[in-house]
């Protein structure tokens, strides 16, 4: 079975794939070339998702995206797709299964350095607006597709 044959399963993380969620995580931040600072720790990495619903994207056996959304406000707080695996449909999945799972509206802040991410929101469908400045310098604030009545 070659790489394209195998199908893309979205589920819930299990807490045994933290470790390779933060590995994945500071590879994809190094690879966008938007993020200041080096790799983040794994306590860094376990507040920023604390609290929040993680799904991962598997194909086969391995992990290849995430996304972790904050659900009281339907919030997109992470969603990243390793590099070797960018462009292929992964990101696509993770943003759809999550619309599907919390509902529309839907919101995220994307780094506005972040030519790429950017460009991914807007053919999705997705708007942004004047957002602030973070850690990783300024950022947008985007928001879903109004649903269809």
């Amino acid at each position: 079975m070659t790489r394209s044959d195998r199908l893309l399963v979205i589920r819930p993380a299990d807490t045994g794939e933290l470790d390779a969620l933060l590995v994945l995580y500071n590879a994809s931040r190094v690879a966008a070339g938007c993020f200041n600072g080096g790799d983040v720790t794994r306590a860094e990495f376990l507040g920023s998702i604390e609290g929040e619903d993680v799904h991962v994207a598997m194909l086969g056996e391995d992990i290849v995206g995430f996304a972790s959304v904050w659900v009281p406000e339907r919030f997109i707080h992470h969603l990243y797709v390793s590099p070797a695996h960018q462009r292929a449909g992964v990101g696509s999945a993770l943003l759809r299964a999550c619309e599907a799972r919390y509902g529309r509206p839907m919101s995220l802040k994307c780094v506005t350095r972040n030519l790429r991410a950017r460009c991914f929101y807007a053919q999705h469908g997705w708007r942004s607006e004047a957002g602030g400045v973070g850690d990783d310098g300024p950022w947008e604030h985007w928001h879903s597709p109004t649903p269809r009545r």
